[in-house]
């Protein structure tokens, strides 16, 4: 009876570890599914590596896909989307966009005359299935968090993708859609950003490229410093209270101010001790002042997005607008930047 126990205890011990696995998804094209490096490790695998044995990454990229609900060639319709819902994960990480630039590109330029793609006016109908994309895993039971990826460079007219429709329609339509949204965004066009790091055809990373796309992403998942842009949360996505370096975003010995940027705002905290860092804002800078030690900030989801070492006075640049939270030292402050 005694050894029966054990062995129950053990399998019951295996399910609560299993369970405790958090489960990564990435979604998205010939990118994310491995292109052209068949035999090598494709940015998923390298993503396993990295993250280690607590997270279970899938890989669920297919090639030629859109996230145009009308297209031939849609994600939607793929296997890999209902597989991906299917394995409910905790994290999302959606790569699309490269393949939906061909509606912005006339053929110009190219000597096989590829413009059957050209469509414009479908920006509208992009906008509102990117926007259903989200939702349909935000509003998964397990609530999954959801990254979405502004789509690196690419240039390929044969295939009719060039880069300056990824750059003036389509990553903004995605970075517009999930800042509404509140989801974590990762500018992949300006840290996936060697050329190097492409296979021949300009699009696709090769073996060096995939692993470098795996640490890009680990590092977002992770909470790790990158670029990662923040995003007013919205009930689409539930933001994470803590840090991922355990810190209690929502718990501290000071009140929590907020600074909406015009010209230059700011905020003085007092707590018990005295006075604590002055926080100010100047356009799409934050003011660390009167402080002297680690100041970490993080985007309303929780992910740690900078981590300076101010002394005295120190400006540290974000680049873009939205909310975010500041810790210096017992001190947490809350600024919206726009």
């Amino acid at each position: 009876m005694g050894r029966l126990f054990t062995f129950v205890s053990m399998a019951a011990a295996l399910a609560i570890n299993a369970q405790a696995v958090t489960k990564v998804a990435c979604v998205g094209n010939s990118i994310t599914e491995g292109y052209g490096i068949w035999d090598k490790k494709k940015y998923p695998e390298h993503l396993q590596d990295m993250l280690g044995s607590d997270y279970k990454v899938e890989n669920f990229g297919h090639s030629s896909q859109m996230f145009h609900k009308a297209s031939s060639q849609s994600y939607w319709n793929s296997p890999k989307f209902n597989a991906a819902y299917e394995f409910a994960p905790d994290i999302v990480v959606i790569e699309l966009g490269t393949n939906d630039s061909k509606y912005f590109y006339d053929g110009q330029g190219s000597s096989s005359g590829y413009n059957y793609m050209y469509n414009p006016s479908y920006k509208d109908e992009m906008y509102k299935d990117y926007e259903a994309l989200i939702d349909t895993f935000a509003h998964q039971p397990q609530a999954p968090r959801i990254i979405a990826t502004l789509q690196p460079y690419a240039q390929n007219v044969e295939w009719g993708i060039v880069d300056t429709a990824i750059v003036n329609q389509i990553n903004p339509l995605i970075k517009e859609v999930a800042t509404k949204k509140g989801v974590a965004i990762i500018d992949l066009h300006s840290q996936f950003n060697k050329l190097e790091w492409l296979l021949d055809d300009a699009v696709h990373p090769n073996e060096t490229g995939a692993k470098e796309l795996a640490q890009i992403i680990a590092n977002a998942i992770q909470g790790k410093i990158t670029d990662v842009i923040p995003a007013e949360s919205s009930s689409s996505a539930k933001p994470d209270v803590s840090s991922s370096s355990g810190i209690p975003l929502e718990s501290s010995s000071s009140s929590v101010t907020i600074a909406e940027s015009s010209s230059a705002t700011e905020h003085v905290v007092a707590t018990s001790a005295g006075l604590v860092p002055t926080i100010a804002t100047s356009g799409m800078n934050i003011l660390v002042r009167n402080f002297s030690g680690s100041v970490e900030i993080f985007d309303m989801n929780g992910n740690l997005v900078k981590l300076v070492r101010a002394l005295g006075t120190t400006t540290v640049p974000m680049g873009n607008a939205g909310a975010y939270i500041i810790k210096a030292g017992p001190s947490v402050h809350r600024v919206l930047l726009k």
